[in-house]
């Protein structure tokens, strides 16, 4: 009992020690990626990695593509470091069930209120949490050649070049650890801290480097990766509810946006 004491207190000691704490865009930001985002945290997104469980539990592990897989939700900064990690949801579980264990979570995720991330479509569109809109052209690849016709397709074009990052991370940790390309052997719980290991060095890495070396690769490996599209005193979110408050903020950032790039651009 006291060497599983232990070994949590040293978790907790490390997430202190290696998670960072994200600082909204500002109102003056210029950035070209992000500078339409003013609060805005990061992104999140889910990932999964291969791993081996009994026969009894590969139904609950089991996704949509029939791999046995370990859900894991990565929430990153603007500059691809991790500002929350949760391992350990089975890979039948939906993105939407994951964020509200999240956010429900002792020792969740803190998002405090007036600030935001950008996610995709598995996740709910409300208050913290921003979402492109459906039906809507969205993806990099969709932008390659084609000028945004309107608010809502400019809007999402932003979106996905700002929350590419966190597909850009995760691409760079498998890219470096090949023990997440491929199942492991380990228990489950052993591979789930493993996981979480990588993710630390991951932040120590881009802690103490300007220039990741592998970045250089990291085109090339995403390309061939298949697309698996998942303070004490402040005022913190604690549900995830879409409102008509929420939609119609997004409808005007995305407006905002749309009628700044038309005067820029002469049109």
């Amino acid at each position: 009992m006291m060497m599983i004491a232990k070994t949590s207190l040293g978790w907790i000691e490390l997430h202190n020690l290696f998670l960072v704490k994200p600082q909204p865009i500002p109102e003056d930001s210029t950035d070209q990626r992000w500078g339409k985002f003013k609060g805005c945290l990061g992104a999140l997104d889910g990932t999964y990695v291969d791993v081996h469980v009994p026969t009894v539990d590969k139904g609950r592990y089991r996704n949509w593509k029939g791999r046995i897989y370990v859900n894991v939700l990565g929430v990153v900064d603007t500059n691809m470091k991790f500002v929350y990690v949760l391992i350990g949801w089975e890979g039948s579980a939906a993105d939407s069930r994951v964020l509200r264990d999240v956010i429900n979570h002792t020792n969740g995720l803190k998002v405090p209120r007036g600030t935001y991330y950008l996610c995709d479509n598995g996740y709910p569109n409300c208050e913290g949490f921003l979402t492109p809109y459906k039906g809507v052209r969205y993806h990099l690849s969709e932008w390659t050649s084609r000028r945004p016709q309107n608010s809502q397709e400019y809007f999402n074009m932003k979106h996905t070049r700002a929350r590419n990052v966190v597909k850009r991370m995760f691409g760079l940790l498998k890219m470096r650890w090949g023990i997440l390309r491929s199942p492991s052997w380990y228990p489950i719980k052993t591979a789930n801290q493993i996981i979480m290991a990588c993710c630390y060095i991951h932040n120590y890495i881009r802690m103490e480097i300007d220039v990741d070396p592998l970045e250089g690769g990291l085109d090339e490996y995403m390309s061939t990766e298949p697309n698996q599209d998942v303070d004490i005193n402040t005022d913190m979110i604690d549900s995830l509810e879409t409102t008509q408050e929420w939609a119609a903020w997004r409808d005007n950032l995305a407006q905002n946006m749309w009628t700044e790039w038309n005067h820029n651009n002469g049109v």
